[in-house]
């Protein structure tokens, strides 16, 4: 030991901080990290699994609303079929593009045994009197069009105010060939005469033959369904109201004589099977799903929706 200038030297040692703590081992690392792989994974699999149920709520509400959505048009226009339309003793030759009845129903002629319906009606109005009428004339002058507009084959049928039914003779074209309709300037010349007067401004309205199918599944609504049989040129007006439809059933009531009233079912399935469920526990797994005179089979993992209502009718004949 040395002083030099009062001040003494030596060796001194600086504390080391890590001296006490010891660090992971390896073991510990792995059972750290495997902790954290379950719970992930069992976060993971929670997520996956709400997914599924949350598709699978999801399909069931979309098959639960677009079917009624579709069976409500189907109620509606069968309720009103026949408004506008004549007895048989006055319908023009070859009825309404090919159809006699108010209501047509055609058992088992779809996929799967399915039914189709076809309903004559003024069901839409497009268009309006331009002037009075009076009762014995043949001739009638209208304005205001809708989307859709008379011509001579399959929208040549009207109804004035739904009490008055005429055809359509002639008119004036605008157009050619299949997309010719009659023109508002001039009058249009009736099958007919009027059997009461009316004053301007009445509706007039289209009686024409809509029909409800299935069709790969799809179920459809199609107007003037005849036409490209009957007319060279022009198409069936045809609208995909709902999807996923298994069977569409109908029945007259009474099945004799005069109908008062139709039973109108419809079978609706979800679009994807649902892999949860177990197509045992479901209540007509054995059985299958019978409506009417048709059955269709319940086996697989698919849900389904039936809707069914006997709906009166505002018009028998």
């Amino acid at each position: 030991m040395k002083t030099v200038h009062g001040l003494r030297f030596g060796v001194y040692s600086t504390p080391n901080p890590l001296n006490g703590r010891a660090g992971f081992t390896l073991t510990e690392l792995l059972i750290s990290i495997s902790i954290t792989a379950l719970v992930i994974a069992a976060a993971y699999a929670s997520f996956i699994t709400q997914q599924r149920a949350f598709m699978v709520q999801d399909q069931a509400a979309e098959t639960l609303v677009s079917s009624r959505i579709a069976f409500d048009m189907i109620v509606n226009d069968i309720r009103n079929a026949g408004f506008g339309y004549p007895g048989k003793e006055n319908l023009p030759p070859g009825g309404i593009n090919g159809f006699t009845d108010v209501i047509t129903i055609d058992n088992a002629l779809g996929p799967n045994g399915s039914d189709r319906i076809t309903i004559l009606g003024g069901f839409r109005k497009i268009a309006d009197l331009q002037n009075a009428v009076v009762t014995g004339s043949n001739q009638i002058n209208i304005k205001n069009y809708t989307s859709t507009n008379f011509n001579l084959t399959n929208r040549s049928n009207l109804s004035i105010d739904g009490i008055q039914f005429a055809k359509i003779e002639s008119c004036t074209l605008i157009g050619t060939g299949a997309q010719a309709y009659c023109s508002l300037a001039q009058p249009l010349i009736l099958d007919r005469s009027v059997s009461v007067p009316f004053p301007a401004n009445r509706p007039v309205y289209l009686v024409e033959d809509v029909t409800y199918q299935i069709e790969g599944g799809n179920l459809q609504r199609v107007r003037w369904l005849n036409t490209s049989k009957i007319y060279i040129g022009t198409n069936s007006d045809t609208d995909t109201i709902a999807n996923n439809i298994d069977d569409l059933q109908f029945a007259g009531i009474p099945s004799t004589g005069v109908i008062n009233s139709i039973r109108v079912n419809l079978l609706a399935r979800t679009q994807n099977e649902d892999p949860t469920l177990e197509p045992s526990t479901k209540p007509y797994f054995a059985t299958g799903i019978t409506l009417e005179d048709n059955t269709t089979p319940d086996t697989d993992q698919y849900r389904r929706r039936i809707w069914s209502m006997e709906v009166a009718l505002r018009n028998p004949r």
